[in-house]
């Protein structure tokens, strides 16, 4: 009996848990997905290729995300409501955001979308609302437009080669 109250006590307490994570799991993977706001993007360095790639939207974390890949290599899964900044050493590259694309993970691979970036500009470059993985150019005044109300993507580690929007200061 003794046995069967202590059970009880810890089957309440541990459905009491579950309900009070269940409650909060939505507002804290949202804290950790999004950061700040979306705020004008400022002017790469001379040297640099800024792009800003987004998914215009309300912000929701629905595990469907658009995964970006440049020149082959994972960068984030984008959100709707997210975007991400970054930016390359001018030149020839590949960008794509494929959305439903595990296990083969064609953004590796396949469907490879070249670019030419050119150094001193900013690319403002969308997620495309019907699942095509090719890259959707933006002019800055529409984009700017749509991106109120996005927030930064913190979620996930590059692995592509991006480099520092502004370089350090050179030393002395």
């Amino acid at each position: 009996m003794l046995l069967r109250k202590v059970f009880a006590v810890g089957g309440i307490s541990l459905l009491l848990t579950s309900m009070a994570f269940a409650k909060i799991s939505t507002d804290e993977a949202n804290k950790h997905l999004f950061g700040k706001p979306y705020q004008t993007a400022a002017a790469p360095a001379a040297d640099r290729a800024n792009i800003v790639y987004y998914w215009a939207g309300p912000a929701v974390n629905n595990n469907n995300g658009a995964n970006v890949y440049i020149d082959g290599r994972f960068h984030t899964a984008l959100q709707a409501g997210g975007y991400s900044e970054f930016c390359l050493v001018p030149g020839n590259h590949t960008l794509g955001a494929y959305q439903h694309d595990a296990p083969l993970y064609p953004g590796k691979t396949e469907e490879l979308y070249r670019v030419k970036l050119e150094a001193g500009k900013t690319y403002f470059i969308k997620v495309a609302s019907s699942g095509a993985a090719a890259p959707m150019p933006v002019l800055r005044a529409k984009a700017e437009k749509e991106l109120q109300g996005t927030h930064l993507q913190k979620h996930a580690i590059s692995r592509a080669l991006i480099v520092d929007c502004v370089p350090p200061v050179a030393k002395k």
